[in-house]
C-alpha cells in the first residue's frame, strides 16, 4: 500500500511559498492498494495536482467523500480523469440533510 497526501489544509486553500513545508492544498489523500486499486480520500483542490500527476493510470478510480463540506469536494470538477470516458470513476459520500450526493453532482455522472 501506497499512501500520498495531496491536501491537507483546513477550510481555505492557501497555495503559496509559506507553505512549502505542509502544503496549501485542502483535503484530498491518494491511497493505492498492491493491486493497483486506487482510492482517493476527498476531493478538496488536492486532486487537481494529483489528476494531473497520476503515475498509475488506473482505469478504475474511486473517489470516497468523508462529508461533503466545500473544502472536501471542490476540486472535484478539476480532476482531469473524471472527464475521460474510458476511466470508470466512482464517487462514494455519506448520507446528509438535504440534497443527496448524486443530486450535489448535477450533471456529472457519478
Amino acid at each position: 500500500m501506497q499512501i500520498r497526501f495531496w491536501g491537507v489544509r483546513g477550510s481555505i486553500p492557501v497555495p503559496n511559498g509559506r507553505m512549502l513545508r505542509y502544503g496549501g492544498n485542502t483535503s484530498c489523500v491518494e491511497v493505492t492498494l498492491a493491486d493497483g486499486t486506487e482510492i482517493i480520500l476527498d476531493a478538496g483542490t488536492g486532486i487537481r495536482e494529483l489528476g494531473e500527476a497520476r503515475t498509475t493510470r488506473a482505469k478504475i478510480v474511486r473517489v470516497l467523500l468523508t462529508h461533503l463540506h466545500l473544502d472536501h469536494i471542490q476540486g472535484l470538477l478539476f480532476f482531469p480523469p473524471l472527464f475521460d470516458p474510458t476511466n470508470q470513476i466512482t464517487v462514494y459520500g455519506p448520507p446528509a440533510a438535504g440534497p443527496s450526493l448524486r443530486s450535489t453532482a448535477g450533471a456529472l455522472s457519478v
